[in-house]
């Protein structure tokens, strides 16, 4: 599935959103530089010092990665589909959670995706020299959240079998987002499949955000009750 757009429409510009989209883009501009021009030398420098090699962090090693990394992305494909869901997905979550804390639980989710991902490299031995970089690991904390707040809410997609965009409750396409990472990671782990995608970083940023979702809901419902009550 390939989504374009949730109708689920925000009460105020997501900008803190519309931030690390920027922030985000600007990390790739050496990237895409590297890329046009064939410079691999550069391009390989950026990825060792931006991306997280798992067996550095587990030294204690350029702890600074853990930030770098999630605003590194290896090439435009990769870029584009974590920039489409971040648009999509992010600025819903950010309305509900507020500006600060879904800066904080941005971060949050990616530390927990980059930890369980060095954790399976630990466990498997597998991509322990590998550099990750990418956003996909605090995007699959939004999914988890989103998911949370807003199970009912419609997401148009595109599937292999339609030639034209359907609407799909978010409750439906986060779940089979999640079964196709959910095997892959365990395929990774049980075969010690070397892949491109980290998938396991994917599931951790995941529950990471199913569990502050959970946290934040009881309050968020409250300050909506409260706001309801205000305004009439």
């Amino acid at each position: 599935m390939f989504p374009i757009r949730d109708i689920n429409p925000v009460s105020r510009p997501p900008l803190m959103t519309r931030m690390l989209l920027l922030i985000n883009m600007a990390f790739f501009a050496p990237v895409f530089w590297a890329l046009v021009t064939g410079n691999d030398v550069l391009y390989a420098y950026l990825m060792t010092s931006l991306g997280l090699i798992p067996h550095r962090l587990l030294a204690l090693q350029d702890l600074y990665t853990l930030v770098t990394s999630m605003f590194t992305h290896a090439d435009l494909l990769h870029i584009i589909g974590n920039m489409l869901y971040l648009h999509i997905f992010g600025d819903n979550v950010e309305d509900v959670l507020g500006r600060a804390r879904f800066v904080i639980f941005y971060f949050l989710c990616g530390f927990a995706a980059a930890f369980t991902h060095v954790l399976m490299c630990s466990l498997t031995g597998v991509g322990l020299d590998i550099p990750i970089v990418g956003a996909s690991g605090a995007i699959s904390g939004i999914l988890g959240a989103y998911v949370v707040f807003f199970p009912r809410a419609r997401i148009l997609t595109f599937v292999s079998y339609q030639p034209y965009p359907i609407q799909v409750k978010a409750v439906y396409y986060i779940m089979v987002w999640f079964i196709y990472q959910a095997v892959w990671a365990m395929a990774v782990l049980t075969m010690g499949l070397q892949v491109s995608v980290a998938f396991w970083a994917h599931i951790g940023g995941f529950l990471a955000g199913l569990f502050f979702g959970f946290l934040f809901k009881e309050g968020v419902r409250l300050r909506a009750q409260e706001r309801a009550w205000i305004g009439w």
